[in-house]
């Protein structure tokens, strides 16, 4: 058994013990001990002496010992009885297990030595020491491990012997025994002692985890002078030890952690080199004819170490345009020079070139500053971000994100104006800045920023909620540069309360120009969406109605089937009897996906009487609305009842079918055995009609017989004629 697996062992069988004696069994009333040793004595088959064994654990005394203890040396009910020996709280099992553990080999030695060091018996270090020289390295490798749970002088002799050991097996468990007692020390405040043991580990000829681990130890345990040992570890070429240095780092934490780190990452000072020209993603959508999905910050999100590499797919945004090969437009920049691309669906794009990364242990030390804290180690992050290589800057700059305070803010604010990777991530950090003061460091720089700067600023202000950037932004509204435009609408869409929506929808009937529009329309969506008063807000919007230009009314249309609740539905109920064609080809398109059963009556009015050109669609969506959604049983079926009396066409008829199979009633049989009479439906009725019939209850017979008459009479498919046969003659029993 390898080593690491016999201190597991060891460690389960503990917990195992103990949820014994306190878990299920300790719930019930106790069982005699006469009885479960009486089984033990007799000549019961081993799975019952296995259960009384297990019994014992919870109920047993020392009167169980001398019955438990000879099944050591049963392979078959060894483990049973350690289990036992293990829970009951009498010097007695320590006897009988060290006394085992003298006579035993191969497994059954190893499995009792785990038991002993389960139970810490101080007693049995005599026993454990002559069998660290075993010939059977797993018995050798499971003494030390026990004594290592042991602890004390004698135990820490003989595992410091077991270190010359000639197996590395045993090495390996030595160095663990070693280090459990040299934690053991740490613990009690003995840094001395455990610094001797953690230093004797990290020196000896045992596995390179052992060493590294010693070496975490050797470091918390000089304390303060250990920062020495700490340094010593960063400035090594082993990753492992740069890693357990930090981590350690991170344990000790304090300024002089801080400063010792901050020492070892060397000068922030961006060195000479030629960087590509940074990709910067100006917008993109996916789709095709007049349905597409805005994916632009889903790419920026996509650009890693200054370039792109992403299929165009459905992942990126869903599947917006159903059964058509749909396309992935982007407008991207290198440097100064601007292009568009166009890449069909399936096919892989690549742009961009690569910087040089970050330096991997600069980049650590940064992390492990950022966890540790202190203000030392976030001012040489603020630096990193203003002053480091780009790839460096880039890791400091989402590393201020989760730790910065208010004075990032322009940093950020700076890194947010240079484009690509680096302005995203000081984007993002920007918003998720949680110190103190960030609110209104924002709100302040916010007053006197310009162009790409102010761009940025109300940016975080709306994705940061920030109701006090309202009057800003209301001005920016009307900014004569568009960029700053843009991002103030944007931000209203966040921020503007009910009560000046208005500004919004007049914005929508006026725009400055067809982008204005989109984005105000967003803007709209977001924030109409957000309301707490969702119908107050469906009616500001159809307010406006009247006097909306067909553009509008779509949008408006569009905005009402984001936001949901009963005012949107009634004012596209209104929308749907729109003059345009194009409204009405909108809204049904917006009814279709309405994902609450409300909409059923609307639908199913528009499938009757609206424009026959949108006619099938209504339908399509009121079905959709019987076969997915949360509608009570009986009106399931009616909706059924109600689309097969409207439906003209078999594909609508299908529908239904596929509906009433999935929720079969007596009701619905009937309704499938109706459509037996339409010849393009026959198979379909009548495999609809068995698969129900198969599904009914007894109390249906008489109806089940009379839909089985005719199925039969139809002459459907064989397998379906011969189904329908046996459930007619099941109901003649």
């Amino acid at each position: 058994m390898e080593p690491r697996k016999i201190a597991i062992s060891i460690v389960l069988c503990g917990v195992v013990t103990f949820a014994l004696r306190v878990g299920t069994f300790g719930q019930q009333p106790p069982v005699p001990e006469s009885d479960l040793v009486a089984i033990l004595k007799s000549d019961a088959p081993k799975g019952d002496k296995a259960l009384a064994c297990k019994k014992l654990a919870v109920f047993g005394t020392a009167q169980a010992v001398p019955v438990l203890a000879p099944l050591l040396a049963d392979p078959e009910l060894a483990s049973w009885a350690r289990i036992a020996l293990e829970a009951i709280p009498d010097p007695a099992c320590d006897a009988a297990l060290r006394e085992a553990a003298g006579k035993l080999d191969g497994r059954l030695a190893v499995g009792v030595i785990n038991s002993i060091g389960v139970r810490r018996d101080p007693q049995a270090i005599e026993v454990l020491t002559q069998r660290l020289g075993d010939n059977d390295v797993d018995v050798a490798a499971a003494a030390a491990a026990a004594l290592g749970r042991i602890g004390g002088e004698k135990a820490i002799a003989a595992l410091r012997s077991a270190l010359k050991h000639t197996s590395p097996i045993v090495r390996n468990a030595a160095a663990e025994g070693l280090l459990s007692c040299a934690d053991r020390y740490l613990g009690e405040g003995n840094a001395a002692a455990a610094q001797q043991l953690y230093d004797l580990v990290r020196s000896a000829d045992v596995p390179k985890p052992r060493r590294v681990e010693a070496t975490r130890g050797a470091i918390l345990a000089r304390g303060v002078d250990g920062l020495s040992l700490l340094v010593e570890q960063l400035k090594s070429n082993d990753k492992d030890l740069v890693a357990i240095a930090l981590s350690t780092a991170r344990e000790i934490k304090g300024p002089a952690v801080a400063q010792a780190l901050v020492a070892e990452l060397g000068p922030i000072a961006a060195a000479p080199q030629q960087r590509p020209p940074v990709l910067v993603i100006k917008s993109a959508r996916y789709g095709a004819g007049d349905r597409w999905v805005d994916v632009t910050e889903a790419l920026r999100a996509a650009v890693r170490n200054n370039s792109l590499q992403v299929e165009a797919s459905n992942s990126l945004a869903g599947d917006p345009a159903p059964g058509v090969v749909k396309e992935l437009q982007i407008v991207y920049s290198l440097g100064d020079q601007e292009f568009s691309l166009r890449v069909k669906e399936g096919e892989m794009i690549r742009l961009g070139e690569g910087g040089k990364p970050a330096d991997p242990r600069q980049a650590a030390i940064l992390e492990a500053l950022a966890d540790i804290g202190d203000p030392a180690g976030i001012a040489t992050i603020v630096k990193a971000a203003q002053e480091a290589d780009w790839a460096l800057r880039l890791v400091a700059v989402r590393l201020l994100g989760r730790l910065g305070d208010a004075s990032a803010v322009p940093v950020l604010v700076s890194a947010a104006t240079e484009g690509g990777e680096l302005a995203q991530a000081a984007a993002e950090s920007l918003v998720q800045l949680a110190g103190q003061g960030v609110d209104e460091a924002i709100l302040k720089s916010l007053q006197s920023a310009q162009g790409p700067q102010r761009v940025v600023l109300l940016q975080a202000a709306g994705e940061r909620l920030l109701g006090a950037a309202l009057p800003t932004a209301l001005a920016d509204m009307n900014s004569d540069d568009p960029t700053v435009r843009t991002a103030a609408i944007r931000a209203l869409g966040m921020i503007v309360p009910l009560e000046q929506l208005d500004v919004l929808i007049a914005r929508l009937l006026k725009p400055v120009d067809d982008q204005d529009f989109q984005t105000v329309r967003e803007a709209l969506t977001i924030a109409c969406s957000r309301m707490p008063e969702l119908d107050a807000a469906a009616a500001k919007l159809m307010a406006v109605w009247p006097k909306a230009s067909t553009r509008v009314r779509i949008a408006i249309v569009e905005i009402l089937g984001t936001m949901g609740g009963q005012a949107a539905l009634r004012g596209l109920a209104q929308a749907a009897r729109d003059s345009e064609d194009e409204v009405q080809d909108a809204v049904t398109r917006v009814l279709g996906e309405w994902m609450s059963a409300d909409a059923a009556p609307v639908l199913l009015d528009l499938a009757r009487t609206g424009n026959p050109r949108y006619r099938i669609r209504a339908l399509r969506g009121y079905i959709r609305i019987a076969r997915q959604l949360d509608v009570p049983l009986n009106d399931r079926i009616a909706m059924c009842r109600n689309a097969l009396a409207i439906a003209q066409r078999p594909e609508e008829k299908r529908l239904v079918l596929e509906v009433l199979r999935r929720y079969p009633t007596a009701e619905g049989l009937q309704l499938s055995v109706a459509q037996l009479a339409v010849p393009e439906l026959k198979a379909e009725a009548a495999e609809t009609a068995v698969q129900i019939a198969e599904k009914l209850p007894a109390s249906d017979a008489a109806i089940v017989a009379k839909a089985m008459d005719q199925v039969i009479q139809a002459a459907p498919a064989a397998e379906i004629l011969q189904r329908a046969q046996v459930l007619r003659q099941r109901t003649r029993q």
